[in-house]
């Protein structure tokens, strides 16, 4: 029977695991790493650009609804207001919540002064809210946090801008999930440019329609994407935690071969 051998020392235990590891942590790591990271980057391009188009049409979007905003409160200005607004909530859900273009606000009842207008009496508005894109990220993976020993803890979302465009596992698209852009009312008449902001209206409705069926088709591209640049992602963090790990037990050898050659401490063991 083979029996192991005893007489290495543990000097030279610790300096045979620090030759060893500065070998994986100098030599061949570093290759590996630089092959991971330039596939990553390859993943990482396609998700910034999908990303960035998704953005783009996205200001789009939300600026075609504060334009809706600004016409609707053109058309309610004044006391009495400059065209005939609705009163009815269901006459504003007609307008800005159809089954065929979408939600753009969802109406409710009030009194004019309690919604921006002048009038004391009540009328029909609805609140027009910002879409928005966020990520679905794990920020250890995007900072490449090597300290911790779990690269997916303490997921969330975050706001998808031409900054960092490309972040995260999954771009999500949402609507009506922002900020307040405004109250928007129903035109129901009145003469000079009513009719013509009505019409407005309608037409901003329905481009803001189209721009969201296009913003759904890229955020299921991009997705598609991304899931491969997340795995990519976990392959990168994994080979650079080798490399913090190995470094850190070189670190603790050296440490410990400092006390083993001390003739303070009775060294050096051999």
């Amino acid at each position: 029977m083979a029996f192991a051998n005893t007489s290495i020392s543990v000097i030279g235990i610790l300096t045979s695991s620090n030759s060893v590891l500065g070998i994986g942590t100098t030599g061949v790591l570093p290759e590996v790493i630089g092959i991971s990271s330039d596939i990553l980057q390859k993943w990482v391009a396609p998700s910034a650009f999908i990303d960035n188009v998704v953005v783009n049409i996205l200001t789009s979007i939300n600026l075609k609804k504060q334009q809706i905003v600004t016409i609707a409160g053109q058309a309610a200005a004044g006391n009495p207001t400059a065209c005939g607004i609705g009163t009815l909530a269901a006459g504003v859900n007609s307008v800005y919540n159809s089954v065929t273009n979408g939600v753009i606000a969802i109406g409710a009842t009030n009194f004019g002064n309690n919604v921006g207008l002048a009038i004391t009496s009540i009328v029909g508005f609805g609140t027009v809210f910002a879409d928005t894109l966020v990520a679905y990220r794990f920020p250890n993976l995007e900072s490449g946090n090597y300290s911790t020993d779990n690269p997916i803890e303490s997921p969330g979302n975050v706001t998808v801008t031409s900054s960092n465009a490309g972040i995260g596992k999954t771009t999500i698209f949402t609507e009506n999930n922002g900020s307040s852009l405004g109250n928007v009312f129903q035109i129901t008449g009145g003469g000079g440019s009513c009719s013509g902001w009505a019409s407005s209206i309608t037409s901003l409705i329905n481009e803001i329609a189209t721009l969201r069926a296009g913003i759904a088709t890229y955020v299921s591209s991009v997705n598609v994407i991304k899931d491969y640049k997340y795995a990519q992602q976990l392959d990168y963090w994994s080979l650079n935690k080798v490399v913090s790990i190995s470094n850190a037990t070189i670190t603790s050898n050296t440490s410990a071969l400092s006390v083993l050659n001390d003739p303070a401490c009775g060294g050096p063991y051999t």
